[in-house]
């Protein structure tokens, strides 16, 4: 036993890649794939967070930068057309506050946006459009100064043709009134005279009116066409107009009358009157719509750069969520990938290794520790491997070894206890053949052959006798077969108290025998030396248990039945203690003194027993006697 134990320790390396090295490793590595997972689900939610805050910190301020920009433009454009379209000063304003407004919003937007921003093809166009504007504003200054003071004209014009009325009326009542004096007194020359001047002052009234019309017409116009054509008509007018004043000039009367129709002439003028004006105004307006259609297409060229700048917002920005979006689905796939990979080789270190070469070696390994217990010495046990359970294996096969050893060693103490009982049967034949054979050397002398042939077959009895009884205990001392076969359960009995039969005689016990039938044998399933050994065992224990009492009586009665036979075996002795029944069959339990026993009869039974797939039990106990059974299978 020492030499296996050397082995088993030699066989345990200090260190190696066991089983605690391998779960270790499995764990590692299922960390590893935990804190990869984790990592990259870091890295990607760290890029996501990047590309995030790239869209909140750039890609959106772009964007709201775009929408406005784009705003603004629309703004702009959309007060052009009105813009040139304005009939009045304040219109005008009112449309250019509103237009200026946009046009500072989009100079501040640019002027204060990002620097990244992309402005250069943007804030040129909206300078010049400031500067067309201005140029806009100084041509409709002057358009609408020119167009007032046309205005003004046309209200003055109404007013001097009111009063040139007014003054001409009485002048046209004198006259008449002089002519009507005149012819009464028959004065024709004066009445001629007289008529004459009504007939120029009538003239001039109409002229002046009719100037007074065309200038208004004229104010109003808006082709070329129609200020040639009025300027005509004009012309003619003030010719007429100036002839006729030629002719009053010589009346004093009508000297008011010439000064406003004087006025409505200076209107007429073409160089410096309301014709200039007008002249003047269709070149600012004709100016005004050049600079219109060239902020039309400032704004326009505004609107392209910026819906470009827009689009190339946009596009980054759909960069950054691509990006984003990749990050996302990146990190998607990794974290799927590893948790793959994960469960595969949770699965795999569970089916392959913990199941394969953990579980299931320790399932066998419990099975063989289960069979050693039941006594079962064939159970096979791999060793295989250097990690713990080989070890195990090992430490088993050793322990199987052990249990072998003890089983041997009991029954070889066994027989050193029946050594003197078997001396004594020894020495009985051996005297009675020394005796046969000093007679039947007598009886050759005497020449009695017959009577020496006749203690020669009795010497052969007696050591026929002696030769089955050595075989007996060799046959009991052996390591017994595991096989398990049919086996003579009487036969198995008698055998058992051959060897035990001194003490009987010597220790003066009755041994009563209850064996049924005995002409006709009882088969029983099991191991005939080992169950040899149980019946020695348990025979050897009522021998002792009745040694120190009066009466000693040991009972051995076989009950057949239909699983097989319950062997009995009771003493008289003074029964088991209660509290030691529990532990009876425990190995190394004994209530012997020390020396007579090593406490492994009942156990090595009792686990002889189970292996057969039968039972050993304490039926009775008591101060009468104790009775054992073993309940036996049939075969």
């Amino acid at each position: 036993m020492p030499e296996n134990i050397h082995i088993l320790s030699k066989a345990m390396p200090k260190w190696r890649f066991g089983i605690g090295a391998r779960l270790g490793a499995a764990f590692i590595t299922i960390v590893g794939l935990a804190v990869g997972a984790c990592t990259v689900g870091w890295l990607s939610y760290y890029q996501l967070s990047g590309e995030l805050s790239h869209i909140a910190e750039e890609q959106i301020p772009r964007l709201v930068f775009a929408s406005r920009l784009s705003k603004a433009g629309a703004d702009i454009g959309s007060l052009t057309s009105p813009l040139a379209g304005a009939k009045t000063r304040s219109e005008y304003n009112e449309i250019r506050r509103v237009y200026a407004a946009h046009l500072d919003e989009l100079e501040n937007l640019l002027e204060n946006g990002d620097v990244n921003q992309r402005v250069n093809t943007i804030l040129p166009v909206a300078q010049t459009i400031q500067h067309n504007l201005l140029q806009i504003d100084m041509t409709a200054g002057k358009r609408f100064t020119l167009i007032e003071a046309m205005h003004a004209d046309i209200d003055e014009l109404r007013w001097v043709q009111a009063d040139l009325i007014d003054e001409a009326a009485p002048l046209v009542d004198d006259t008449r009134f002089n002519i009507e004096t005149e012819m009464r007194n028959s004065h024709d020359a004066a009445a001629l005279d007289e008529q004459r001047k009504s007939e120029a002052l009538l003239s001039l009234v109409a002229q002046a009116s009719l100037s007074t019309g065309l200038i208004a017409r004229l104010a109003n116009g808006y082709t070329a066409d129609d200020l040639q054509e009025t300027n005509a008509f004009l012309g003619d007018s003030a010719d007429e107009l100036n002839s006729h004043l030629t002719t009053l000039k010589s009346w004093p009367d009508s000297i008011t009358v010439r000064q406003l129709a004087k006025r409505i002439l200076d209107k007429s003028n073409p160089e410096n009157g309301t014709p200039n004006r007008k002249r003047s105004q269709m070149r600012e307006t004709a100016r005004l719509e050049e600079l219109v259609v060239m902020n039309n297409h400032l704004v326009n060229q505004l609107g392209r750069n910026i819906a470009a700048e827009v689009t190339a917002i946009e596009a980054r920005a759909a960069e950054a969520a691509e990006r984003a979006a990749n990050a996302i689905n990146t990190g998607r796939k990794l974290l799927a990938a590893i948790a793959l990979l994960s469960v595969l080789l949770a699965v795999a270190i569970g089916v392959f290794y913990v199941h394969r070469n953990l579980l299931l070696r320790i399932r066998q390994l419990a099975l063989a520790a289960n069979a050693i217990s039941a006594g079962r010495a064939d159970t096979d046990i791999s060793a295989k491997g250097t990690d713990e359970l080989a070890d195990l294996a090992a430490a088993l096969i050793l322990f199987r070894q052990t249990r072998d050893e003890l089983v041997q060693s009991a029954k070889l103490a066994a027989l050193g206890q029946m050594a003197a009982g078997i001396g004594h049967e020894l020495n009985q034949p051996l005297a009675a053949i020394r005796a046969h054979i000093h007679s039947g050397s007598k009886f050759i002398e005497r020449g009695n052959s017959d009577r020496a042939l006749a203690n020669f077959e009795k010497i052969r009895l007696l050591t026929t006798r002696m030769a089955n009884q050595i075989s007996h205990i060799r046959r009991f001392a052996r390591r017994p077969d595991t096989k398990q076969q049919s086996v003579n359960l009487y036969d198995t009995i008698h055998g058992a108290l051959s060897l035990l039969e001194h003490r009987f005689d010597e220790e003066n016990v009755t041994l009563k025998l209850d064996l049924p039938t005995l002409e006709q044998p009882l088969f029983i399933l099991a191991e005939q030396v080992r169950l040899e050994q149980v019946i020695v065992n348990l025979i050897a224990n009522a021998l002792d248990a009745v040694k120190e009492h009066s009466i000693r009586v040991v009972t051995i009665s076989v009950t057949p039945n239909e699983q097989g036979a319950a062997l009995s075996i009771t003493d008289t002795g003074s029964g088991i203690d209660t509290e030691n029944l529990n532990a009876i069959f425990d190995p190394f339990f004994t209530t012997k003194p020390v020396g007579s026993g090593l406490g492994l009869g009942l156990s090595i039974s009792y686990n002889i027993v189970k292996d057969f797939g039968a039972s050993l039990s304490v039926a009775d106990t008591g101060p009468q006697g104790t009775r054992f059974i073993v309940a036996l299978k049939g075969s």
